[in-house]
C-alpha cells in the first residue's frame, strides 16, 4: 500500500492467497501477494491517475486510449437540471465514445443487480441530459484541478493529430446516436457478475459492457496489477457493427440527401441543397460527419487560422446554429455579438430560438427555409457572420 508521503507501506492485514514473484536485479526470486484495495476511493483515484490500467496488451479492448473527463462526473437526470448522482469516472476513447466506468471492490455489499441497475440508470440519464458543452467544461475543470493544460493534454491523446473540434464533435454524434460503453471495474467479477454483464451485452445494439478484472499484488518494494478482461464485446452477432466499423463511415452528398428526403420530405432537401450551394461560395471546404444513425454536414470557414460552424444540417431534418463552438471564437466570444446574431435568426418568419441559447446549440426546422424569402434571410445571416468574423476577429 502507498501512504500519503508516496512510500510503499506493506501491510499484511490485506493479503488473499494468491501471489506471484518478481525476479529482482539481484537475482533473487521475490514473492508479491494479492491484495483488497484498503478503500473504494484509493481504488478510483489508481484509475483516474492510470487509466491505461483498463487496457490491455492485445485487443479485447475495443479502445487504445482513454481520456479522463472527471471523477464524480455529475449525472443529471432532467436537461439542465442539477446533478442527483454521481458516475464514478468519465472517459471519452480516441473515437470520442464516452466510456462510463463503475469501480467495485470484493468486499462490497452492493449486490450485482443493484451494480447493473445502477449503471444503466446512468447511462439512461446521461444520454438524455448530457450535452458536449458540459463535457467539455469537465474535462478542462480537471486539468486546470491537476495543473495541466487542457489543449496540451487533448493535442496529445488525440496523437497531436491537432482536430480537437472535430473530436468534440464526433463525441456530440456518439451521444446523438446512444454509442457508449459501460465498464464495470472489480478486484474479482463473481461468475453471476459475468454472466448478467455478457447477456445484457447481447441485446445491444449501438452500446457496449465490459468487465475488467483489475487484481492488486503488493510485496516489501513493490506494487503490481493485472488486469483481465472478463466480459468483452468480441461475442456480439453480427447484426451489430463494432464501434471502431461504425465510426468509419462518412456520409456523401448523395447519401444524405436521400436520407434526408425520407425523413422530411423534398422542401428540407432544396433547403439543405441552397445552405451546400452557400458553402461553395463562401466555405472553405466542408465537413461531413460518420454518425451511424443521423448525417450531418456543415460549411467550415478557416479564417487566420480559426475554424467557424455556423450551422450544421441534420438528414433528420433540422439544422443546428452553433452557439455553443462560436462562443470560444471571436468575435462572438462576447455575448452581445451572440444575441444580434440570435436576433437576425428570429427575424426571419418561421424561426424561433429561445433567449437562453447563446452557449447552446438551438435547432430549427429546415423546412421552415422553405419559402423563398425566409431562405433569402437566412443565407444574408450567414453572410453576416462571415463579414463579422472577417472583419473583427
Amino acid at each position: 500500500m502507498v501512504n500519503a508521503d508516496g512510500e510503499n507501506v506493506f501491510n499484511p492485514e490485506y493479503v488473499i492467497s494468491r501471489s506471484i514473484f518478481v525476479l529482482n536485479d539481484q537475482g533473487t526470486l521475490v514473492p508479491i501477494f494479492e491484495k483488497e484495495y484498503e478503500s473504494e476511493d484509493i481504488f478510483q483515484e489508481l484509475l483516474a491517475r492510470f487509466p491505461e490500467l483498463l487496457l490491455t496488451s492485445d485487443d479485447r479492448t475495443p479502445y487504445s486510449g482513454l481520456l479522463l473527463i472527471a471523477r464524480e462526473q455529475g449525472v443529471p437526470i432532467e436537461a439542465g437540471g442539477g446533478n442527483v448522482y454521481a458516475l464514478d469516472h468519465l472517459f471519452l476513447d480516441q473515437n470520442g465514445i464516452p466510456t462510463l466506468v463503475e469501480v467495485k471492490r470484493r468486499s462490497d455489499t452492493r449486490n450485482r443487480r443493484e451494480l447493473v441497475a445502477q449503471m444503466l440508470d446512468y447511462a439512461s440519464n446521461d444520454l438524455a441530459c448530457w450535452g458536449v458543452e458540459d463535457l467539455r467544461q469537465n474535462f478542462e475543470r480537471t486539468c486546470t484541478t491537476d495543473n495541466r493544460d487542457p489543449v496540451f493534454v487533448l493535442d496529445e491523446f488525440l496523437g497531436g493529430r491537432g482536430d480537437a473540434e472535430g473530436f468534440w464533435r464526433q463525441v456530440g454524434e456518439n451521444i446523438r446516436d446512444e454509442r457508449i460503453r459501460m465498464v464495470f471495474v472489480a478486484d474479482e467479477i463473481s461468475v453471476e457478475m459475468r454472466r448478467i454483464v455478457s447477456f445484457l451485452n447481447r441485446q445491444m445494439r449501438s452500446s457496449e459492457m465490459l468487465a475488467i478484472e483489475l487484481r492488486q499484488f503488493v510485496g516489501e518494494e513493490v506494487r503490481a496489477f493485472v488486469p483481465d478482461v472478463i466480459v468483452k464485446p468480441e461475442a456480439l452477432p453480427n447484426s451489430r457493427a463494432s464501434s471502431a466499423e461504425s465510426m468509419q463511415l462518412t456520409w456523401t452528398e448523395n447519401r444524405f440527401m436521400s436520407v434526408l428526403e425520407k425523413e422530411a420530405g423534398l422542401e428540407a432537401v432544396a433547403v439543405a441543397r441552397s445552405i451546400l450551394n452557400w458553402g461553395v461560395h463562401n466555405a472553405t471546404r466542408f465537413w461531413w460527419g460518420k454518425g451511424k444513425r443521423d448525417g450531418s454536414f456543415a460549411p467550415v470557414v478557416v479564417w487566420k487560422g480559426t475554424e467557424y460552424y455556423p450551422v450544421f444540417v441534420w438528414s433528420s431534418g433540422v439544422g443546428d446554429i452553433q452557439f455553443q463552438w462560436l462562443q470560444y471564437r471571436p468575435p462572438f466570444d462576447a455575448i452581445e455579438h451572440r444575441q444580434e446574431l440570435l436576433d437576425r435568426l428570429n427575424a426571419i418568419p418561421g424561426i424561433s430560438i429561445p433567449a437562453g441559447s447563446l452557449s447552446r446549440r438551438p435547432s430549427f426546422p429546415l423546412r421552415a427555409l422553405a419559402p423563398p424569402q425566409a431562405r433569402s434571410m437566412f443565407q444574408a445571416v450567414l453572410d453576416w457572420v462571415i463579414s463579422e468574423v472577417k472583419d473583427k476577429a
